[in-house]
C-alpha cells in the first residue's frame, strides 16, 4: 500500500490545488483519545448493528445534555467544486497516516463502491461538516461510527474553541441503546428524506419515526411541511418592521410542532433565537431575556458550554441589550411585568396572548378559547401575505434547485445540506421585498 502511495505522489497526487487544512499535531492526540475511550468510563461501545453495519451503543444510562464524545479529526480539509481536487486532498491526507490509522479508515463503510475510489467513497460517507456554514471537513473515527436516525437521540457539532467534534445526548438514553444522528435535511417529509438518506448513503432508513403505520406517518410528514413552512416565513420577516406579537405567534406554533415531533435537537435553538430577535429588536428586554436563556439552555444542552455559540448567546441571554439588533423601543412595549415565571399567565405573557387582536372576522366570544382565537388570527395574517408569498416561494424554490442541482453535480458533501438551504435563504432574505408589502398590512391593524 505504502508504495502505492509513494508512486502516486510522485505524479498526479502530489499537487494540492486546494487549501489543505491539516491537523498533524492533533493525530497523536487522536491516537490516543481513541485508545483512551477504551477504558472503563466511556459511555458507549462500537458494535455491530443488525442491518446496519457498525453503531455506538449506550453502556450506560446517559442523561440528557451529557457529552458523550469528543474527537479530534483524524485529518480535514476544504470541499470544493472539483471532485478529482478533492480527492487528491484526500489521498495525500491519508498518505501520511500512520499505518494504524490507514486500516482505520479503510475500515470505516463505503457507501459508494464503484461510484468512487476507495478513498473518495469511504471520505463521502463518513466525514462530518466542520461548523453550520464551513465548507470545512473532517473526518472522524469514532463519530463516524454512529448510525443516521430520524428522531435521533444525539446531536453531532463543530466545536471551534477545542477543535474537536463533540456528540450529546438531546435526550435521556438508556443502556444499551443505540446513539443516533441525523444525516438529512431539515424538516423534510417520509418520501424526501428517503430520497436523499439513498442517494447520499445508500440505505433505507427503517427508524422509529419512519416506521410509523401510514396513517401516523402522514400526520408527522404535515407538522415536518408546516415546519418548514413556518420556518422559511420567519426568515423572510425583517424584525424591525413588523408586529413582534406576529413573529412571537409564529415561533410559538413552531415550538407545539417540535414538541408533538419530539425534536430536541439542535434546531430548537432556531426559533428561541428568532424570538430573541424579535423581542429585542423591539426594545423589549424582559422577554428577549427570558428568549434568550431558553436559547443558551438549548445550545448548553447540545453543543456544550464550551462551544461559541453557547458562550454568545449566554451573554446575550445575561444581557440582552448587548446584542447588536437592540433598539431602544419608542413604545411600551413591555407594559406588564412578567407574572410569577413557568405558570400559565407567565407564559401568556411572554407570547404576547393577553394583547391578542381582534378584527371583523375573528368571532367576539368569550367561549372561544384564546388558544383557537390566536391560531384563527394568525391564519389571517398569514392569508394576506400569501400572493406575495406563493410569488417569492416559487422564486426561492427555483433557486434552491438550481443551487442544489450545481452542488451535487460539482462536489459531494455530507451532513451540511441543511447548511446551505440555510445560506441560501439567507442570501434570498436580504434581497427579498416582502416585508415592505406586507408591513403596511400589520401595521393599519
Amino acid at each position: 500500500m505504502l508504495s502505492w502511495f509513494k508512486a502516486q505522489a510522485r505524479t498526479k497526487f502530489t499537487p494540492l490545488l486546494l487549501v489543505i487544512h491539516l491537523n498533524m499535531m492533533n493525530r497523536e492526540a487522536t491516537t490516543m483519545a481513541a485508545v483512551s475511550s477504551m477504558g472503563e468510563n466511556r459511555l458507549y461501545a462500537i458494535k455491530s448493528i443488525p442491518t446496519k453495519g457498525y453503531g455506538m451503543v449506550a453502556v450506560a444510562s446517559i442523561p440528557k445534555g451529557t457529552r458523550i464524545l469528543s474527537e479530534a479529526p483524524l485529518f480535514t480539509f476544504q470541499n470544493g467544486p472539483d471532485i478529482r481536487q478533492v480527492e487528491r486532498v484526500i489521498v495525500e491526507q491519508i498518505r501520511l497516516l500512520s499505518k494504524e490509522q490507514q486500516r482505520a479508515f479503510f475500515a470505516l463503510h463505503n457507501a459508494h463502491p464503484g461510484r468512487h475510489s476507495p478513498f473518495l467513497g469511504i471520505a463521502r460517507t463518513n466525514v462530518l461538516p466542520l461548523g453550520p456554514n464551513s465548507r470545512g471537513r473532517g473526518l472522524f473515527l469514532e463519530a463516524s461510527r454512529i448510525n443516521h436516525a430520524c428522531r435521533n437521540n444525539a446531536q453531532n457539532t463543530w466545536n471551534e474553541n477545542i477543535k474537536e467534534i463533540t456528540i450529546h445526548a438531546v435526550r435521556d438514553i438508556e443502556e444499551s441503546e443505540e446513539i443516533t444522528i441525523v444525516y438529512s435535511r431539515a424538516f423534510e417529509a417520509y418520501a424526501e428524506r428517503q430520497r436523499f438518506l439513498q442517494d447520499k448513503f445508500s440505505f433505507t432508513c427503517e427508524c422509529e419515526l419512519c416506521s410509523l403505520p401510514l396513517a401516523k406517518r402522514e400526520e408527522s410528514d404535515l407538522r415536518l411541511r408546516e415546519l418548514k413552512s413556518l420556518d422559511e416565513f420567519i426568515g423572510q420577516l425583517q424584525w424591525g418592521k413588523f408586529n413582534p406579537q406576529l413573529v412571537l405567534q409564529l415561533v410559538y406554533n413552531m415550538i407545539r410542532l417540535f414538541e408533538a415531533e419530539d425534536i430536541w435537537d439542535i434546531r430548537l435553538a432556531r426559533p428561541y433565537n428568532d424570538a430573541f430577535e424579535a423581542a429585542i429588536e423591539n426594545g423589549d428586554e424582559t422577554r428577549a431575556k427570558v428568549f434568550g436563556e431558553r436559547a443558551y439552555a438549548v445550545r448548553k444542552t447540545v453543543e456544550g458550554d464550551d462551544s461559541a455559540s453557547t458562550i454568545k448567546m449566554k451573554g446575550f441571554a445575561e444581557q440582552p441589550a448587548k446584542s447588536p439588533l437592540y433598539r431602544e423601543s419608542t413604545e411600551s412595549s413591555q407594559d406588564r411585568g412578567p407574572p410569577q415565571s413557568e405558570s400559565e399567565e407567565f407564559d401568556d405573557w411572554l407570547w404576547m396572548k393577553h394583547d391578542l387582536p381582534k378584527s371583523e372576522d375573528t368571532p367576539d366570544n368569550d367561549d372561544l378559547d384564546q388558544e383557537t382565537q390566536w391560531d384563527s388570527r394568525v391564519g389571517e395574517w398569514r392569508e394576506e401575505a400569501d400572493y406575495e408569498l406563493d410569488a417569492w416561494s416559487s422564486i426561492f424554490q427555483s433557486s434552491m434547485a438550481r443551487e442544489t442541482k450545481e452542488e451535487d453535480e460539482k462536489s459531494f458533501d455530507s451532513l451540511s445540506t441543511t447548511a446551505i438551504h440555510d445560506a441560501v435563504l439567507g442570501s434570498l432574505t436580504a434581497q427579498h421585498r416582502l416585508g415592505e408589502a406586507l408591513v403596511t398590512s400589520y401595521e393599519s391593524e
